[in-house]
């Protein structure tokens, strides 16, 4: 990375503090006023955020995205919104009265921190970078932004959009590849927030520790679903499948495995096929069907499958579209993995694609 660009990632941060402290604690109509015109910013960019992302992706579903992107954004703005006078409110505590002098009282005051950074990964460029501001907008604070570089046409435009509505003084974004990233961890922030791998969270953390930066990490899990015995096996793998195709299973909270009865699993299988032929009559060619991220993502999924058959397990692939021409588009096909074991790459890894390991249980 350029020391100018290191320069100026310092330089903004001690402006953004120097706002900070001259400002103070801001009151509540500050506060609405970033929160509203964050608001705004989405709403007024929402075509181009389509735009942008599925410049990114290759293809991702505008519903998708305008749902995931701009409308899950809003709703986190706007309740941190209506919810800001409460929360700005003193919180009444008890004192022991042993301890308690004449007129004491104890009371909890929720103060700004200051400058707050967040790092935020790819799978939703927009969502995981501007609903962070809820909290850090409606608390008070300032932020610098670092999206990630495997989304530069998103990067951009947000950089865009927050120097449209907001001076670099109260929120500033800064696009780069790994070295910027490495640079921003290990500025001085008041507190440093960072979405994405485990791998990556301790290199933040490390970064961070050398100024004793609080961090807040939010990072990747492996989402079980159960299925009852008593529940209707249709209805379940519809919304199992749904869920599981969102973004092409490149998102947080997508099901990593299933655990269905033993005497349902074939059943189950095929209304799970059933449901994602349904959903996606094609895949290659259908633009609402998303495209893995790049291409080593799309071949780390493939090898997390292959490694799963190696060591005994059945696949299920849910279309008969050539390989080609999935691969062409970066598309995987729902892929179901039956007699599975820990042992395989799969149970240990956050999987982040329409790969779904189902295991049975009796009881």
């Amino acid at each position: 990375m350029s020391s100018t660009n290191l320069a100026r990632m310092s330089a903004v941060l001690q402006s953004q503090r120097a706002a900070f402290l001259k400002e103070g604690t801001p009151g509540a109509e500050i506060r609405k006023g970033r929160l509203q015109r964050a608001i705004g910013m989405l709403i007024s960019y929402q075509d181009r955020i389509t735009a942008a992302v599925r410049a990114d992706f290759g293809d991702r579903s505008a519903i998708t995205t305008k749902a995931a992107e701009v409308l899950s954004s809003v709703g986190a703005l706007g309740y941190a919104l209506q919810c800001l006078d409460k929360w700005m409110i003193p919180e009444v505590r008890e004192l022991v009265p042993e301890t308690a002098g004449p007129g004491a009282r104890a009371e909890i005051h929720h103060q700004p921190v200051g400058v707050v950074g967040v790092i935020s990964p790819w799978n939703a460029p927009f969502l995981l970078s501007v609903s962070p501001l809820a909290g850090i907008l409606a608390a008070g604070n300032r932020a610098m932004i670092k999206p990630s570089e495997l989304t530069p046409a998103s990067s951009e435009l947000l950089a865009q959009m927050v120097g449209e509505f907001f001076d670099e003084s109260e929120l500033a974004v800064f696009s780069g590849g790994q070295d910027v990233a490495e640079a921003f961890s290990a500025l001085p922030f008041d507190h440093l927030m960072f979405t994405g791998s485990e791998r990556v969270a301790r290199q933040v953390m490390k970064r961070a520790a050398e100024n004793l930066v609080p961090v807040t990490l939010e990072l990747g899990g492996k989402s079980p679903v159960i299925v009852g015995s008593s529940c209707d096996i249709g209805t379940a793998a519809t919304r199992i499948v749904h869920g599981k195709l969102l973004n092409a299973g490149q998102i947080c909270i997508s099901p990593d495995y299933v655990f269905v009865p033993v005497q349902r699993r074939e059943e189950f299988v095929a209304s799970c096929q059933t449901a994602a032929d349904a959903l996606y009559p094609t895949i290659a060619d259908n633009e609402d069907y998303t495209s893995i991220i790049t291409e080593r993502h799309y071949q780390r999924a493939l090898d997390l499958v292959a490694d799963a058959r190696a060591k005994g397990a059945r696949v299920v692939v849910g279309s008969r579209e050539a390989a080609s021409a999935l691969r062409a588009r970066r598309k995987l096909p729902l892929q179901l993995v039956m007699d599975v074991s820990d042992g395989m790459r799969l149970m240990q890894e956050e999987i982040f694609a329409p790969v779904l390991p189902v295991m049975t249980y009796g009881d």
